[in-house]
Parts: C-alpha cells; sequence; structure tokens
C-alpha cells in the first residue's frame, strides 16, 4: 500500500508539472497562429475591401480554436451594432481567460483594436504590420522562454513528487 501511495504522489505531481508545462508551450502557438489571422485579416481589409464582420467570419473559418471563437465573437458584437473598437476591447476581455498568453500579449493585441474600423484602409495596414511586428518579437522571445519553463516544470513535478516521497517515508 505504501508503494502504491508513493507512485501516485509521484505521478500527481508530476501530472501537475506536465500540465503547467503544457500551458507554457501553448502561448507561442497562439501568438503565431495570432500573426496568421493578422495578416489574413491584412488581406482581407487591403486588398479585399472586406467590411469587418464579414472579414472577421472569413477568419473565424481560417483559424485554429481558441482563436475561432474570439473572431466569432467579433463578428456578433459587430453584426449586432457594436463598434469595432467597443466589440475588441470587450471580446478581449471575456475571451483572454481562454488563452495561454501573457499581459504584455494582450496588451499589444488590445492596443490593435483601438484603430479597427476607425481610419482608411491604409492606416489599418499600418497599424497591422506594426502589431505584427510587436508580436513576431514577443513570439520570439515566448519561443526561448518557453522552452526553459516547459522542461523546468516538467521536471520539477516530479522532482516534488519525489521529494514528498522521500520525506514521507
Amino acid at each position: 500500500m505504501l508503494i502504491l501511495g508513493c507512485v501516485g504522489l509521484i505521478t500527481g505531481c508530476g501530472g501537475i508539472g506536465l500540465i503547467i508545462a503544457g500551458r507554457i508551450r501553448r502561448r507561442p502557438r497562439e501568438l503565431r497562429e495570432f500573426l496568421t489571422a493578422l495578416s489574413l485579416l491584412d488581406t482581407e481589409i487591403v486588398w479585399g475591401a472586406t467590411p469587418l464582420p464579414e472579414a472577421f467570419a472569413s477568419l473565424e473559418e481560417r483559424v485554429e480554436r481558441p482563436w475561432q471563437g474570439f473572431f466569432g465573437e467579433l463578428k456578433d458584437r459587430l453584426l449586432s451594432g457594436e463598434s469595432a473598437a467597443m466589440a475588441w476591447k470587450g471580446v478581449v476581455r471575456a475571451q483572454s481567460r481562454q488563452f495561454a498568453l501573457k499581459l504584455e500579449d494582450w496588451q499589444v493585441i488590445k492596443d490593435l483594436g483601438k484603430g479597427l474600423g476607425q481610419s482608411d484602409r491604409q492606416q489599418q495596414h499600418k497599424q497591422l504590420e506594426l502589431v505584427q511586428r510587436q508580436l513576431a518579437l514577443l513570439q520570439e522571445q515566448a519561443g526561448t522562454w518557453a522552452e526553459k519553463q516547459a522542461k523546468m516544470w516538467s521536471y520539477l513535478g516530479f522532482l516534488c513528487g519525489l521529494a514528498g516521497v522521500i520525506i514521507l517515508i
């Protein structure tokens, strides 16, 4: 029975470490997916002259989860008559818990919403390019940070479980 308890403790702590590591590894992927979505949005706005609700509907179909829900909610809010800036701000607030992004990532994403739908296509293009550059830097930093942190949390979980077993025995 003691051996079973020890294995359970190590497995439980290791599992918690792996869950935390998985969340850390999600951040660079989510940033990469958002960068792809911004490229698609830029194409829709600048070259397609697509209205924002239609552009967000197109993005909803073309991106992966959890960004699908993000752009879907944006589309719905715009269709209900909300302004683009208010819709963007509300969706960021409502959806941020579903992502593994940090506060600094959300700050850049929030800033993007301030100019959407309020200026001409060229200004929106410039704003989208600026945000893409900022997010590309954040993604690069997140990639190196995530590699180190994910390994650490994976090992730390199992080592804490092992330490717990040693203390209990």
